[in-house]
């Protein structure tokens, strides 16, 4: 009987707990990444970061959206991270594993994409559009793109960072049929 009473107070507290926080943590998150599905899917990630850690319902209430603020970002990286490891082949490889042999449906797909391709790349300013050139057509590291613009490597990783972002959601909305 004590130990239902005792999971009865955890889950309390952990509803509290979600209740308290939930809305401005997913706030941020969809502010993060392309769609709600992968915000919501990161915010069950922080609950349950947070459910695990013992020392979290000791916090005072401040540091409490401190942590899982910090838990969020963290969270957010590690799937840009991830999905950048698994999306990004160097282009030799990319290459070597092509099938030479595409259908016609495939070719029509693969133009269509290339097409929304340019067009999203078109929207950016040709600041963004040389960034863009630097890294992935001249193969250039982050390092050297600083050197060439004469500005801090924090600088360059950063507007590399947003200007993908951007490009990104201008792709998707290409696709979905908007026209930014």
């Amino acid at each position: 009987m004590q130990q239902l009473n005792a999971d009865e107070a955890r889950n309390d507290l952990e509803n509290n707990l979600y209740h308290r926080f939930a809305s401005p943590i997913l706030t941020y998150l969809c502010q993060q990444v392309s769609n709600e599905q992968d915000a919501e899917d990161l915010l069950l990630e922080v609950f349950v970061a947070t459910f695990n850690n013992e020392t979290f319902s000791t916090l005072p209430s401040g540091r409490q959206l401190a942590w899982l603020r910090q838990v969020a970002r963290n969270k957010v990286i590690d799937r840009y991270r991830h999905n950048a490891h698994i999306t990004m082949l160097p282009l030799e490889q990319a290459l070597e594993t092509e099938d030479g042999e595409l259908t016609p449906e495939q070719r029509a797909e693969e133009q269509e994409d290339f097409e929304r391709l340019y067009q999203a790349l078109a929207h950016l300013s040709p600041l963004q559009q040389e960034l863009i050139q630097l890294r992935y057509s001249r193969g250039l590291r982050l390092v050297e793109i600083a050197h060439l613009l004469h500005k801090p490597e924090g600088t360059v990783r950063s507007s590399l960072t947003r200007t993908l972002h951007q490009l990104r959601t201008i792709y998707n909305q290409i696709e979905k049929g908007y026209h930014p």
